[in-house]
Order: C-alpha cells, then structure tokens, then sequence
C-alpha cells in the first residue's frame, strides 16, 4: 500500500510503502509523521511526475515498474 508521508508542522510529502495498513499506522502513532493513504495509479502518476518517493516503483523504458529484488 502506498501513502504520503508529512512530517507535523510541514507541507514536504514523501511517497512510502507499507506491506500492510498496521505498519502504517505503528508507524505514525508517535505523530510526528502523518500519513495519507493513496491508490496504486495515484502513486504510480507521483513517480512519473518525478516527485519524491521512496517506493519500489521506477521508471524503465517509459513506463512505471516495480523494482524486484532478486534473491540470492
């Protein structure tokens, strides 16, 4: 799942991924760090426009992909 992530008190937003709903919520409990849930075609647009993110979307030849790690 993927959201954008604010810190308290800023306008800056950052595109993050979560495995699942729980994990984003741990991770604001503190509330320094707010997020908003987004759909996949919102994220995938966030990337093509070049904005900030640290997801595993890339763009290749084009066009939007997920990175895959290749395991060892």
């Amino acid at each position: 799942m993927y959201a954008l992530r604010r810190c308290a008190g800023s306008n800056r937003q950052t595109l993050v991924e979560f495995a699942k709903k729980t994990d984003m919520e741990v991770a604001g409990a503190s509330g320094e760090q707010v997020f908003s849930i987004v759909r996949a075609d919102a994220a995938r647009e966030w990337v093509r426009r070049g904005k900030e993110h640290e997801t595993g979307l890339l763009i290749n030849d084009g066009k939007i992909r997920y990175a895959c790690l290749s395991r060892a």
